[in-house]
């Protein structure tokens, strides 16, 4: 999943100012590896230039490589070998005083600097630069290597990318997490990176890579459930989260909570004070949709049921006794499954549990 796109094909017909004009301003075109590429060139002034002669150039080498030429009607003498077949022009334009070029299918050794040059214009020779930046940017690739009820060992890789990425672990709160020295190869232009972290709670993780130099930002998600009960089901299903102190005792006057966490913090879900249900700042996702067991609560069954569950649902459940001493909490992990309810998401596989009943930790 991407968080920052590609800058792609960005136009930038370009003023001219004296016999050479370089483009110290214009932004570059960056496009992704494989992905073809329009370098802009234009004289500016919607001049018909299909009888004049234009030359695209590839700096960097001497000679230089020549990319493309128009001469009044026939292109593409001399050209390079490594362009041919892979770049055109755009034949109804020409009469706008557009000297654009397209290539097709980029590949990392097309990335560099660029000249389209006007040589016999008159009364003076225009010549137009423009950098082409080239990218690679798979998506990683995520695994847990092996996992205990209280840690598990995630390892991302990201194969083939150019320019080097930066890769870090990330959590739902979108924060860095501790993780080991990358590991890092190279072959031709493009780079290998493989990052490993142990993590010891429930979340969602991320594997971020990051390439300032074209933009770009993807990442992979895996979730990791360590120590919790996990109830799944199938999106529009209600689900029952369950929760009961081990005594059994009656908790009708006790007051007990369920919140969900997520990135921008707790939403209330249920509230039960005493004989009310005191809904007050019950978050709005969950409003109409949660109701509780009345004749369980004579039982200690501080259970609740989600209506109509959607995939928003998703996510760690804590049911509280504020009151108790010491106070306990429950942890569940509900998983809404949108196609199947299978419980495979993203290569991690839970096994189905419903109803069963919270296991309490004192806190």
């Amino acid at each position: 999943m991407e968080l920052l796109p590609l800058l792609f094909l960005s136009f930038c017909f370009l003023t001219l100012s004296g016999l050479t004009f370089g483009a110290e301003s214009a932004s570059p075109v960056i496009v992704k590896e494989d992905d073809d590429a329009i370098l802009p060139c234009s004289i500016g002034t919607n001049e018909n230039i299909e009888s004049m002669l234009f030359v695209w150039k590839k700096e960097g080498t001497v000679p230089l490589k020549q990319v493309f030429m128009y001469d009044d009607g026939t292109y593409s003498k001399g050209q390079d070998e490594e362009f041919k077949g892979r770049v055109s022009y755009f034949p109804e334009q020409l009469k706008h005083g557009n000297a654009s070029i397209r290539m097709k299918k980029t590949r990392l050794e097309d990335k560099g600097n660029y000249t389209c040059s006007f040589p016999i214009m008159q009364p003076e020779i225009k010549i137009f630069h423009i950098e082409l930046v080239v990218g690679a940017a798979p998506e990683p690739s995520v695994t847990n290597l092996n996992e205990s009820s209280d840690w598990a060992l995630l390892k991302c890789d990201v194969k083939g990318a150019y320019p080097e990425p930066t890769v870090e672990w990330w959590n739902s709160n979108n924060q860095t997490i501790p993780s080991e020295e990358p590991q890092v190869s190279k072959e031709g232009e493009h780079f290998y990176v493989t990052l490993k972290t142990t993590v010891k709670k429930t979340d969602y993780y991320r594997c971020v890579a990051t390439q300032k130099e074209i933009h770009h930002q993807i990442y992979t998600e895996i979730n990791v459930h360590l120590n919790e009960q996990t109830v799944i089901v199938k999106e529009g299903d209600d689900a029952i989260l369950s929760c009961s102190p081990k005594t059994k005792e009656s908790i009708e006057s006790k007051p007990f909570s369920w919140t969900k966490e997520g990135p921008a913090g707790q939403k209330k879900v249920f509230l039960y004070d005493t004989s009310n249900n005191d809904l007050k700042g019950q978050d709005k996702q969950f409003k109409d949709r949660v109701s509780h067991f009345p004749e369980g609560l004579k039982h200690g069954d501080a259970s609740i049921t989600i209506k109509n569950t959607k995939v928003t649902d998703t996510g760690k459940y804590i049911c509280s006794f504020p009151h108790l001493q010491p106070q306990r909490k429950a942890e569940i992990f509900l998983l809404v499954d949108a196609l199947s309810g299978t419980g495979m998401i993203k290569a991690a596989v839970f096994s189905v549990v419903f109803g069963m009943i919270g296991v309490f930790v004192a806190v």
